[in-house]
């Protein structure tokens, strides 16, 4: 599988913070397209929602995430005994002790506020997520904009990570919308760290997001992340000593307490790796290398896009890689898909080439899990495809493929542009 070299491209590149006149608007034209085509697709997810509620919506993570609330109200370990049932790797506590504070409020959902809350709440952080992401491409931060969040949204309820987040109730979409709101502001903002902070202090990949500004020399943001992560692990220590004396003395890094790394719906490099050779032995350190090359090639390239213009693609690359490296990844960790998709959209939408509009319908097949769940949600995803074959190993690894893809677009298409920007030889 591979990717156009001119889906990375832009014809005018942002900066991660245009001033307002540099802003452009959504033409007319387009929000009424892109209204009715996001309105089709929410009024059919929210038909299939309540036609297969507890496949669409049974939201078991959020559940989970409410025994977490009520473990640290009634004071007991979250990390000891699985949340639910008895079996270790199978609906363990996998976050930060500051994470469980901030399901506490959880406690007191019930019934159907308790699947409102699941369902609007990430919904709206989701269409707050097209928000930042659109900002960053420059465009004009206004009620327009807003308006076309919701129908962008609509349409990314078929991206399979953000449909799989909504059906568990997930806590990715609120951190996808963290870190995008983050690298959202401007770098002379106070404030640019803070939510990135926030975000490592409860789940740790993102912290991959403070090596990024850091190679990318924006210091003051990443101390500020630093510092505020520091912060959260504070809060959690005070809150829950024991259980953070637990996790940060090792259970934080115990791939076990998700599950076999062998599992069909791992979609990490590790998952890959340990359906094919195994991850044992000398195939842990296989992984171990593979993980820091990635991450080493991820950032070169986001620092080169950023300081060339390219925000977004930059931060949706580090946000890709920060899933493949992740020692266990399922496949609504993928969160970061959707960005893209806005990304490859308004490019192929502004280009109006053959070679944009292929590579976003590649990245929409793949999105999407083979666009399967369109027709009937209680089908598998293409990457449920039965293992044991090399079309399997194909498709239980697509993400990962389209990472690496990615990868390639963005290493040619920065070459072509260095090409391009050197001055004519003399005649």
């Amino acid at each position: 599988m591979s990717v156009p070299v001119s889906t990375i491209e832009t014809t005018a590149p942002p900066t991660a913070a245009p001033t307002e006149p540099e802003r452009r608007a959504i033409p007319a034209a387009a929000c009424w397209v892109i209204s009715i085509l996001g309105a089709v697709a929410g009024v059919y997810y929210i038909h299939q929602v309540r036609q297969t509620m507890q496949v669409m919506m049974h939201l078991m993570d959020l559940s989970v995430y409410q025994i977490a609330g009520h473990r640290v109200v009634d004071g007991a370990s979250i990390y000891d005994t699985p949340l639910l049932g008895q079996t270790r790797g199978v609906w363990e506590f996998v976050y930060t002790p500051f994470a469980a504070l901030l399901f506490v409020p959880l406690v007191d959902l019930h019934g159907d506020v308790f699947t409102y809350v699941g369902a609007f709440g990430n919904f709206a952080m989701l269409t707050a997520s097209v928000l930042a992401a659109l900002s960053m491409l420059g465009y004009r931060r206004d009620l327009r904009l807003v308006l076309i969040a919701v129908p962008i949204a609509g349409l990314l309820m078929w991206c399979e990570p953000v449909r799989e987040t909504m059906a568990f109730g997930q806590i990715n979409i609120f951190l996808l919308m963290l870190v995008l709101a983050d690298m959202a502001l401007p770098d002379s903002s106070r404030w640019k760290g803070v939510l990135t902070g926030i975000a490592a202090g409860i789940k740790l990949t993102p912290a991959f997001f403070v090596v990024y500004l850091l190679v990318t020399r924006r210091y003051r943001a990443a101390v500020t992340a630093i510092g505020v992560f520091a912060a959260t692990v504070l809060i959690g220590l005070a809150a829950m000593p024991k259980d953070s004396l637990s996790f940060w003395s090792g259970a934080f890094a115990d791939p076990t307490r998700v599950g076999v790394p062998e599992n069909p719906r791992n979609e990490s490099l590790r998952g890959l790796l340990a359906r094919t050779i195994g991850v044992q032995g000398v195939h842990q350190l296989l992984w171990l290398a593979g993980a820091f090359a990635i991450a080493a090639v991820c950032l070169y390239l986001a620092r080169r896009l950023s300081l060339t213009g390219y925000e977004l693609p930059a931060v949706v690359l580090v946000g890709l890689t920060t899933t493949a490296v992740s020692p266990y990844s399922w496949v609504h960790h993928w969160v970061w898909l959707a960005p893209l998709l806005v990304y490859l959209a308004d490019l192929a939408l502004r280009r109006r080439g053959a070679v944009t509009s292929i590579g976003l319908l590649i990245a929409v097949v793949v999105a999407s899990g083979g666009v399967i769940a369109f027709f009937d949600p209680t089908m598998s995803s293409i990457y449920d495809y039965p293992a044991g074959s090399h079309l399997a190993t194909f498709l239980h690894n697509g993400y990962i493929w389209l990472t690496l893809a990615l990868f390639g677009a963005a290493a040619v298409a920065l070459r072509r542009s260095a090409r391009d920007a050197l001055p004519a030889p003399a005649r």
